[in-house]
């Protein structure tokens, strides 16, 4: 062995001797909570603690212990001493380990750097109170102290001081963001006015109020009552969902002698000296002052979509007395409006005035009579069924969402004057149309809401079967379901009272006037940028009010933001009642708004000559329901904007042209099948959705490596109800322009 080498050998093995004498002292001082680093040269010595602190502002008796290791340092004459006694030929023994071991616990424990700690960490408590006073009202003590106890764990280590007090500033700086978030919130609230909803309705405020809430089942004269209370007053509106609804509501206030004017999103029919208006609930007139409103469906209230309608209405209608009919469903958010109002609440209950029974086991489509409305949630499934019944002989009228109201109406009637002895329709007849209805059959007990597809809730299948047995017009109603259907959540549905919700607070959406303040507020011009800002940010912990769902006015904001218009302006374009969901309709909203903003007058939408003919097949049907949409749109626009969309009076006339054609389709005795490709006429035994020579069309073009066309070129339609060409194959001849289906 070399000499360096002996040398090596001779550290290592007083390294060794040291470090197990440094252990063997640190196991004697582990109970004062006394450790060592011995892997550095003079040992570090290191010591626990613990330290008890209250967040200021949270609750006194909730003390927080933290426990820490803080860094004494060396104890060098001790090191030197045990260096010493490892070089005598006796070494290191018992008796002197104890004697190291108490002058270490000395040291330690004299050094102050327990009360240093405790010090740093009680500056550290009284820096959070300071800096907390920039949040204000934002700041949650006790919300913060529990997050502590959690930082405070440290999974059942005990961390040095540093770590503990970077773990607690940490938690400092995560509460501050969501504090830093609220006052963002609570200053674009204020600025907004949304803070304060309520003071948006000047003249509703300035007036004492009387709130009175008919609620009741379908049939129970909640209604009647209302309106008969209505026609007693000087001056009075009738706010009613649909347009349909609205102008029931005016011929019913008319029959009781009262001449009334109707207002809704697409038309006005002013009646001279009326001192009554019927409308949409969301063109209410909140402040024109009256003695009575009557606001229809209040249940309503609680949907995410057009809730904030009826809020607004019975916040902000300038009426002596308010009175909302709808279902008990309502109550919990009525309450909690009329209490932030500070207004007199009265719950008047109605009763039904015909039973409504619940039939036991399905009914199968063979058991369908006269009188009888089979219940179904989409177009598809509605005509799908109607097409079932007239094969079996029935007449059958169908009201679903995609009609206008004149071809809802129109199908009503035939249904009421028995010219169909068949309705079937989606859960679009749970709202008004009084109709001579014996029996409810639902035809599934599931629906898509636009979400998801998922079960009807009770209220739904309580508005729905309680358009059965028509007080006057039959003894009772019955509730049933299509064979293979369970009748047992339609049971519990009948039998069960209204479950409060959860989150009692009613809707609100931003009004212009909260656009404008709130694009100030965040220094942009972006539509869509401000009422994103609104539905993320606003009105997440208000006592009163919650934001409504804005996602499909975001959607058309996006649309109108590529205009060259005021902010206002934009702001009324994306209310336009258009289907965001359609990109059609998207494209021709944004067109619109462009040339709006570009000076140029927009044209009514064409669809002159395409629907002449007496009916139209299953393509045509759908494809003038689209186009009644577009028109519809336009003439909602034309009210607003006149020099901008001039055609009205050629958009009216069009709608009513295809709206007639439609109630003609929809009258016949057939819905013949066609090819959505090329609109050809198919036959009722073809399999396939798209006819035989598209589909062949679509093969050359994957084959030839064409992308695929969305109308083919291979034909052209026959005339609806004409069957296709036979025998050779040839396609069939071109139709003669404008007469196209």
């Amino acid at each position: 062995m070399t000499g360096d080498d002996g040398r090596d050998m001779a550290e290592l093995t007083d390294s060794l001797e040291r470090r197990d004498a440094l252990r063997a002292i640190a196991a004697i001082l582990r109970g004062d909570g006394i450790e060592v680093d011995h892997d550095v040269v003079p040992a570090r010595w290191s010591i626990a603690g613990t330290h008890d602190f209250v967040i200021p502002g949270a609750n006194p008796k909730r003390r927080l212990k933290s426990r820490f290791r803080t860094v004494v340092g060396p104890v060098e004459d001790v090191e030197r001493e045990l260096v010493d006694l490892l070089e005598t030929p006796d070494g290191v023994g018992r008796n002197e380990i104890k004697a190291l071991a108490k002058r270490v616990k000395a040291a330690v424990k004299g050094s102050g750097r327990i009360d240093e700690a405790e010090a740093q960490i009680d500056a550290w408590v009284e820096s959070v109170a300071e800096r907390a006073k920039a949040f204000g009202g934002t700041w949650k003590p006790q919300a913060f102290s529990d997050d502590l106890v959690r930082v405070l764990g440290f999974g059942g280590r005990t961390p040095r001081l540093e770590t503990l007090l970077d773990a607690l500033e940490e938690a400092f700086a995560t509460a501050a963001a969501r504090a830093g978030v609220r006052v963002r919130r609570a200053s674009l609230e204020s600025a907004s006015g949304l803070g304060v909803y309520l003071d948006s309705f000047a003249a509703a405020r300035a007036m004492l109020r009387k709130l009175r809430l008919f609620v009741g089942p379908t049939n129970s004269g909640k209604t009647h009552a209302a309106m008969d209370r209505l026609a007693e007053g000087r001056k009075g509106a009738y706010l009613a969902p649909l347009r349909l609804l609205a102008l029931e509501g005016q011929e019913a206030i008319e029959a009781r002698g009262r001449p009334c004017s109707l207002i809704t999103g697409e038309e006005r029919d002013v009646r001279p000296g009326a001192d009554f208006v019927s409308s949409t609930i969301e063109m209410a007139n909140t402040n024109r002052v009256m003695d009575v409103c009557v606001i229809d469906e209040i249940q309503m209230i609680g949907d995410y979509d057009r809730g904030w309608a009826w809020t607004a209405a019975v916040a902000g209608m300038a009426a002596s007395e308010i009175i909302m009919t709808g279902s008990a469903d309502a109550i919990p958010y009525i309450q909690r409006l009329a209490a932030a109002t500070g207004e007199e609440l009265e719950i008047v209950e109605f009763t039904r005035k015909s039973p409504l029974r619940v039939q036991e086991g399905g009914v199968s489509l063979g058991d369908i009579r006269r009188a009888d409305a089979l219940v179904a949630f989409s177009r598809r499934d509605v005509l799908g069924l109607r097409a079932e019944l007239l094969r079996r002989g029935h007449s059958v009228a169908v009201i679903y969402g995609a009609l206008s109201p004149e071809v809802r109406r129109a199908e009503a009637r035939r249904f009421r004057e028995g010219q169909a002895d068949v309705l079937v329709a989606t859960d679009a007849i749970g709202m008004g149309l009084n109709l001579p209805i014996a029996r409810i059959i639902l035809s599934t007990t599931r629906k898509y809401d636009g979400r998801e597809e998922r079960d009807l809730l009770p209220p739904e299948v309580r508005q729905i079967g309680g358009r059965a047995g028509r007080f006057g017009m039959h003894e009772e109603g019955r509730v049933a379901v299509l064979e293979g259907e369970n009748i047992s959540p339609v049971r519990r549905a009948l039998t069960s009272k209204p479950v409060d919700p959860e989150d009692p607070r009613p809707w609100i959406s931003p009004a212009t006037s909260h656009v404008k303040a709130i694009a100030h507020e965040l220094g942009t011009d972006s539509l869509a940028r401000v009422l994103r800002t609104a539905g993320q940010e606003l009105l997440r912990a208000h006592q009163t009010f919650r934001m409504t769902d804005l996602e499909g006015r975001i959607q058309a904001a996006l649309a109108v933001d590529h205009a060259k218009l005021p902010l206002e302006t934009r702001d009324l374009l994306s209310r336009c009642p258009i289907d965001v969901r359609d990109p059609n309709q998207l494209r021709l909203l944004r067109m619109w708004a462009v040339n709006q903003g570009r000076g140029q007058p927009n044209p009514s939408p064409g669809v002159s000559g395409r629907f002449t003919h007496d009916t139209g097949t299953d393509v045509e049907l759908e494809a003038s329901e689209k186009a009644v949409k577009d028109l519809t749109a336009y003439a909602w626009l034309a009210y607003r904007f006149p020099d901008a969309y001039p055609e009205m009076d050629l958009c009216l006339e069009r709608r009513q042209e295809l709206n007639a054609f439609i109630e003609r389709t929809l009258a016949a005795r057939s819905l013949p099948r066609a090819c959505p490709s090329c609109g050809a006429t198919l036959k009722a035994a073809h399999r396939f959705r798209i006819c035989d020579a598209c589909h062949a069309g679509r093969l050359e073009d994957r084959a030839a490596g064409r992308p695929a066309q969305a109308k083919h070129r291979y034909h052209h339609p026959q005339r609806p109800g004409k069957p296709a060409a036979k025998g050779d194959g040839k396609p069939p001849r071109r139709r003669t322009a404008g007469k196209s289906g």
